[in-house]
């Protein structure tokens, strides 16, 4: 069985939703407690945002990429990052790193394909939604990803960082991300990619009005079939 790593930090709520959801999966499928050993290093979130909102790319990505040799050290046989946003980071950390690294936007293309999905639609921070990393990986498998319009994105954007990032929920926010996935249901997206690992405190199988792909969950149950084969 092989330790996960975990970079975490990007914020405390998406690696506590992380962790459980790694965990519960594992309890759910095999009856026991017998997971994976997992560690974890946790970044100053402000301190990483702080450089990204000023375009300081090289800073931000050498951050990171410390933070995974962390995790090497502390014995991981392979990382994740648990957050959506530093995926646009991706390349340039994997340059900077050995060990081993699952990209979020793979997993959630896979999982796209086996539902059999042609156009998807992703909800995430302005960074996620503006980068290209999710249309890219997505168009390998000839799935279409298309995104809000500029008002919307900011609005999502918004909820995330002074709201969700902070672990607050409120109903009209809810009631505004619904709304949002009933336009890009009108728009021909068959599903709706929670791009960002605080969205599910919102939106969820049951209140959604488009099927989920929840990209945290996607991952960890990556993760979790990595460690046990």
């Amino acid at each position: 069985m092989k330790r996960i790593g975990i970079l975490g930090g990007l914020t405390a709520e998406s690696t506590s939703l992380f962790y459980n959801s790694l965990t519960r999966l594992y309890i759910e499928q095999h009856g026991d407690n017998g997971y994976p050993e997992i560690v974890i290093f946790s970044v100053r979130f402000q301190h990483f945002f702080n450089a990204f909102k000023q375009g300081d790319w090289e800073y931000c990505a050498q951050y990171l990429a410390s933070g995974i040799n962390q995790l090497e050290k502390a014995g991981a046989d392979f990382a994740v990052i648990s957050a959506n946003m530093p995926h646009v980071l991706f390349d340039d950390i994997v340059k900077r790193v050995s060990l081993p690294l699952i990209h979020i936007a793979d997993t959630v293309a896979e999982a796209a394909q086996a539902k059999g999905y042609k156009k998807v639609s992703l909800l995430g921070t302005m960074a996620t939604m503006n980068a290209s990393f999710y249309p890219d990986r997505l168009s390998k498998y000839q799935i279409e990803c298309i995104v809000p319009d500029e008002p919307q994105k900011e609005m999502v954007h918004q909820v995330l960082e002074n709201e969700l990032f902070k672990g607050i929920i409120k109903e009209e926010s809810k009631t505004a991300y619904l709304k949002l996935i009933h336009e890009l249901k009108e728009r021909g997206a068959e599903a709706v990619i929670l791009g960002c690992t605080e969205i599910p405190m919102l939106i969820n199988s049951e209140n959604s009005p488009l099927p989920l792909l929840d990209s945290s969950l996607i991952l960890a149950q990556t993760a979790l079939d990595k460690a046990l084969n």
